[in-house]
């Protein structure tokens, strides 16, 4: 294989830090984790995603999320939209577009109707309401509850120019992905679901791996390989945290895991979370002292020389 000419690009889905008791967002915590994305080698960042629990903030929390994520670094941010119900995303959309002294790079929002028709009508709406901001399509039916066929998909979306990039997280991700970017070849495809299929998702045309995963940097680093040429040394990286990753996307546990995570890095300073939203339990932690080691042992690898962490993996 010859090394990747596209550009890769890895952004990191964010959190949402609370207080102790949970009552406020966390804003010193918020800057400083945005911060740590970037040192850690992630391009991009994605403010009020499914794992900031966004449907606990009320919008004028949301703006201040977003516009603590923009102040914080250099790095495009994107905002999530993710509200299924139309009323309430058409509440909310401006409100973001508006709240920062810089703009977003694009708006996220939620395949929320089966029906290509009006899904177009939809994104086309959210479009002229983000005042022409680009549009990344999130495709998450065991989110959403909303499954779509890819060819549909490719219906509702086909001749958008302003749609940027399909986030590909409908099974088999890989084959939608090939699919869409036989139709829609101006569209970036993102893998997501924590980097779990990501070479095989990059293998079929993806160009962006976005993960809410506390330890970024080692499937940053599996794009790092991919783009130089070795796929296999890419598969071998992420085969080795695989079960890490499934640790913390799994759903019911996943946000509060997270959480948990970034407190013991130093980056939050509580794990709270807000109803619904499952609160993190003691006894998860003998599991998670586990995976914090076996992601230990592979950023050990990465901070190696290229070729010397290469022939150890």
């Amino acid at each position: 294989m010859t090394a990747q000419t596209e550009p890769l690009e890895l952004w990191a889905m964010l959190a949402t830090p609370f207080d102790e008791d949970s009552g406020r967002v966390d804003h010193d915590s918020l800057a400083r984790y945005a911060r740590a994305m970037a040192d850690r080698g992630c391009h991009g960042l994605v403010a009020l995603g499914i794992i900031a629990e966004p449907q606990t903030l009320s919008i004028p929390e949301q703006q201040q999320v977003l516009a603590t994520v923009t102040a914080s670094t250099d790095l495009p941010v994107y905002a999530s939209a993710l509200a299924l119900d139309v009323d309430t995303r058409r509440r909310v959309v401006p409100e973001l577009v508006s709240c920062t002294d810089r703009a977003p790079a694009g708006l996220m929002v939620p395949v929320d109707t089966p029906d290509p028709a009006e899904l177009r009508r939809r994104v086309i709406d959210v479009h002229r309401q983000a005042g022409d901001l680009p549009i990344v399509v999130q495709d998450y039916p065991a989110w959403s509850g909303v499954a779509i066929g890819v060819d549909a998909l490719a219906d509702a979306l086909d001749g958008l120019d302003f749609v940027a990039a399909v986030k590909c997280e409908a099974p088999p991700t890989f084959a939608r992905i090939r699919r869409l970017r036989q139709r829609l070849p101006s569209a970036r495809c993102i893998s997501g679901l924590g980097g779990l299929s990501l070479v095989d998702d990059l293998e079929q045309g993806a160009t962006v791996a976005a993960c809410g995963v506390t330890r970024p940097e080692v499937v940053g680093a599996a794009l790092d390989h991919y783009a130089a040429g070795r796929p296999e040394l890419a598969r071998r990286m992420i085969n080795a945290i695989a079960s890490s990753i499934g640790f913390e996307v799994q759903q019911g546990t996943s946000i509060a895991v997270r959480k948990e995570g970034l407190r013991r890095q130093g980056l939050f300073a509580h794990a709270a979370v807000r109803a619904p939203t499952r609160p993190y339990d003691v006894w998860l932690d003998p599991l998670l002292q586990a995976h914090e080691r076996l992601v230990a042992s592979e950023l050990a690898l990465v901070a190696l020389p290229t070729s010397v962490g290469a022939s150890v993996l």
